[in-house]
């Protein structure tokens, strides 16, 4: 396939450079490999489903295992990885190469970026944007609770009673990165999810409903597709429904260009990612102060 630049940096610096992305956050595990290997899909399978069954291909030997086009690889949070690379097959130095990652990501245990941004709302609340994963579980599930269930039904597209199931499977930094917003006094009023969904990327909001229409949505939605463009993400999707308007003047505020697929209710709006406007920041009522955590 067509060769750029980056092609042409030293194989070793430039797999140095994806330890360290690696070794700084949990959720670059799937990103570095793809990067390392070039065009492929990667998969990550928990060792469970949902239910608490065990998931078939969720195991995988220590060693891993390399067939021509697929490799899987022992997940060190649980689970396999699984890389398919139709078009070409993997050589024994590229699995190699893979496994060191994983083992990288494995001896250093779970980490998330700890910076936070704080927030002024409109009416003067302040609020702090930060990455969040598996230690802010109970928080989602106390939000769950004061949410209604129309709000739970507009964001998971199913019973009501089983959205706490998907909570470990969305803080799990394996599956993509979360973002939380928390008020002055702790409480965690906001969840934004950036999945990665084999070689897409899907986008998903949950507002409390006493802080929606406030411009933590758009706020959310602004810096996950930031962070998809980050990641080489040409695109994003968001799946809903079709009378969730907050969620569609959320993606339509993107000011970025926009596909609608809608069928029995259900809408499914893709942004195709243009990195300029992505990552610049809009005019809104929300005004900024970074805060670093040490």
């Amino acid at each position: 396939e067509r060769a750029d630049a980056h092609d042409l940096v030293d194989t070793p610096t430039r797999v140095l450079g994806l330890a360290t992305r690696t070794a700084l956050d949990t959720a670059e595990l799937p990103l570095a490999l793809r990067q390392l290997l070039g065009r492929c899909t990667i998969h990550s399978i928990p060792a469970t489903t949902l239910s608490g069954r065990p998931n078939t291909g969720g195991d995988a030997p220590v060693e891993g295992v390399l067939e021509a086009t697929v490799m899987r690889l022992r997940d060190p949070s649980g689970g396999a990885i699984t890389v398919e690379r139709p078009y070409l097959p993997f050589t024994p130095t590229e699995f190699a190469r893979a496994r060191a990652l994983v083992d990288l990501d494995a001896r250093l245990g779970p980490r998330v970026p700890r910076s936070q941004d704080v927030l002024t709302l409109p009416e003067g609340n302040e609020i702090t944007v930060r990455r969040a994963d598996g230690t802010d579980l109970a928080a989602a599930r106390a939000m769950h609770d004061r949410c209604s269930d129309r709000t739970l039904a507009l964001r998971y597209h199913g019973p009501v009673a089983d959205a706490d199931r998907y909570l470990g499977h969305l803080l799990s930094p394996r599956f993509g990165r979360t973002l939380a917003a928390t008020t002055a006094s702790g409480r965690l009023v906001a969840l934004g999810h950036l999945l990665w969904d084999g070689d897409e990327t899907e986008v998903a909001l949950l507002i409390e409903d006493d802080w929606q229409r406030r411009g933590i949505g758009s706020e959310l939605l602004r810096r996950l597709l930031a962070m998809a463009v980050e990641a080489g993400s040409d695109s994003v999707y968001a799946v809903t429904q079709a009378s969730n308007t907050g969620m569609v003047a959320a993606m339509r505020g993107l000011g970025l260009p926009l596909d609608y697929q809608i069928e029995e209710g259900t809408l499914v709006i893709t942004a195709r990612l243009e990195p300029a406007k992505a990552l610049r920041r809009p005019e809104s009522g929300l005004r900024q102060e970074k805060k670093p955590v040490w």
